[in-house]
């Protein structure tokens, strides 16, 4: 089971979880809307992976990122971005990641 944290903006979380837990294998430990809420839970829960949507308000992206990579044991950052990626783009990585962590 691939478990995920996720730091989205209100207006999104309910509609990116509901594509997150559409993923057989993955699962959503929690979301919040505050990066240093996500980031605290993160050090505490210790995802496989923590996606950062870029709705999620007033953040640094670059700060968030850097921090989330320092924290340990390390998770997967994945950052969101609706428009930036192919559709379905984050649901083909969180699956990837999923079936790599069976493999293990």
């Amino acid at each position: 089971m691939l478990t995920v944290l996720v730091l989205v903006g209100r207006e999104r979380a309910t509609e990116l979880i509901s594509r997150i837990e559409s993923i057989p294998e993955v699962c959503v430990l929690s979301h919040t809307h505050d990066s240093s809420l996500a980031l605290a839970r993160a050090r505490v829960l210790l995802p496989d992976a923590l996606v950062i949507d870029v709705s999620a308000p007033s953040w640094d992206a670059d700060a968030v990122v850097l921090r989330a990579r320092g924290l340990g044991p390390a998770s997967e950052v994945i950052l969101h971005a609706d428009g930036r990626l192919p559709p379905d783009g984050l649901v083909r990585t969180l699956t990837r990641l999923a079936r790599d962590q069976h493999s293990v």
